[in-house]
């Protein structure tokens, strides 16, 4: 369809953004998000060192427990004419409390665009080592690992370098200017990991190896450093929308537009992969029912029909995870509603 799981995931992160009280209807969501956000996709790292995008979220055990925990990456809304600009990046861990029965931040680390995130075991840990590598908005890569101990997430990696290549070899981390090392004698430097100090060391600090490689803290992790704070979410401006963007018909017919928006727009513009306009057509037409003082229980039944026109095209086009995902929004809109009722039987 010419359309690539990619934009379709990043599309539906800014869908999200577009109707910020949607979260208000999804706890864990509610209690972890700013109102208004970017969900961006999860760049994990496979075995074979490709990056593959399973989704706008996961579920990992990060603790050891064997309780799953939702890791998510989001970023601030922008206009549409802004959103390729260089921006920051927020990667959220959020554990699951069963007393509240609901998942609450218990890590956040903020800066540029993450470029991949690996999971792997150290098999005298109980609890996995999570490493990604971000930008640091500054023209160089940052590699960071981080698990959880001792009831916190504590520091076992920070390293940086203009540029870098890995590839995971047991519980070594082999590093490289150039590509992804094929085998040690490729790599610059080697990572490994020291249970003696409990962290990341370097093996490998090669002569004339990666310019500009700082990973001092590497073999040291400072104690004050260790401790991954959550920091508070950050309080960003809502995106604003012209009442009028050129497709109801005026004076508004509010069942009428809502109508042509799910059988009309949602369609055609998810399957040409237009999904900053979709969102962008939708967040304005709900902002002028509220100025038009439609009914807030008439607006979330047509919420609620939108998220289920959402999912329905995305089951069509073979994508059931994120379909269960948005009809899950258009049923905390609306339980009753006909539409998502139907889906939520197709989707059994």
């Amino acid at each position: 369809m010419g359309i690539s799981c990619k934009k379709v995931l990043f599309g539906l992160g800014l869908l999200a953004a577009m109707v910020g009280r949607v979260w208000a209807q999804n706890q864990w969501m509610d209690s972890i998000l700013p109102p208004d956000h970017l969900l961006e996709n999860l760049p994990w790292l496979d075995e074979d060192g490709t990056i593959d995008s399973k989704g706008l979220f996961d579920f990992e055990d990060i603790r050891g427990i064997g309780q799953k925990d939702l890791l998510l990456i989001y970023r601030q809304s922008a206009p549409v004419n802004e959103l390729d600009k260089p921006h920051n990046q927020t990667f959220n861990v959020c554990f699951y409390n069963p007393d509240q029965r609901k998942y609450e931040n218990g890590f956040q680390d903020e800066g540029g665009t993450i470029q991949w995130i690996r999971l792997f075991k150290i098999p005298e840990k109980k609890a996995p080592v999570l490493v990604f590598q971000r930008d640091d908005l500054n023209g160089s890569q940052v590699l960071k690992g981080f698990t959880y101990e001792d009831g916190k997430m504590k520091q076992v990696l920070d390293a940086v370098a203009p540029q870098v290549f890995v590839k995971f070899e047991g519980v070594d981390i082999w590093c490289s200017s150039k590509s992804v090392p094929k085998d040690e004698g490729e790599a610059e430097h080697v990572l490994a990991w020291e249970d003696a100090k409990d962290s990341f060391s370097e093996s490998k600090p090669a002569a004339g190896g990666l310019a500009g490689w700082s990973g001092d803290s590497i073999a040291q992790p400072q104690p004050e450093s260790n401790a991954a704070t959550v920091a508070s979410a950050p309080q960003v401006p809502r995106l604003s929308h012209p009442s009028k963007n050129g497709w109801w018909d005026e004076p508004l017919d509010a069942q009428a537009s809502s109508t042509k928006l799910n059988t009309e727009l949602v369609p055609d513009l998810l399957k040409k992969g237009q999904i900053v306009v979709l969102g962008l057509k939708a967040g304005a037409f709900f902002a002028e029912l509220q100025r038009k003082k439609v009914p807030s229980k008439d607006i979330k039944g047509m919420r609620s029909s939108y998220y289920a026109a959402v999912a329905s095209t995305l089951l069509d086009m073979g994508s059931k995870k994120d379909a269960s995902y948005y009809l899950k929004i258009a049923l905390s809109f609306q339980a009753d509603n006909p539409d998502a009722l139907a889906l939520e039987e197709k989707l059994k």
